[in-house]
């Protein structure tokens, strides 16, 4: 099976960077890109064609809300944020396969991924 392709879009470089780090040791997946806003972001979705979006949901430009509103695409999605509770119900109308909290926990990193993959193995 080949890798997942991943995009990570966050504003903040350091997230972008932790994630991608703690990507590396997770045998299927590979960070194909990034973006620090969502119009870069529309332009990675649409170049890539990722398997898998880490999305923030506060970005500079507009929301990951708004992101999903305007792109097409066979992705699953993985929120990140700091502010899940207020959000939570306007998250879950996109289907997303988790949400993870920043900092961003290690193992329950592992834990989401390994489960895209083993769904997407299937």
């Amino acid at each position: 099976m080949n890798a997942l392709k991943a995009i990570i879009i966050d504003d903040v470089r350091l997230i972008r960077t932790e994630l991608k780090i703690l990507l590396q040791d997770i045998s299927g997946i590979e960070v194909a890109g990034e973006a620090a806003n969502g119009k870069e972001a529309l332009d990675k979705i649409s170049q890539l064609k990722p398997d898998i979006l880490f999305l923030d949901i506060h970005l500079p430009d507009f929301s990951g809300f708004e992101l999903l509103k305007k792109v097409k695409g066979d992705f699953k999605v993985i929120f990140i944020s700091s502010f899940f509770n207020q959000y939570i119900q306007e998250a879950e109308r996109y289907n997303p396969v988790e949400f993870l909290m920043k900092p961003i926990n290690k193992e329950q990193l592992f834990k989401v991924v390994n489960q895209v993959i083993n769904q997407s193995s299937k």
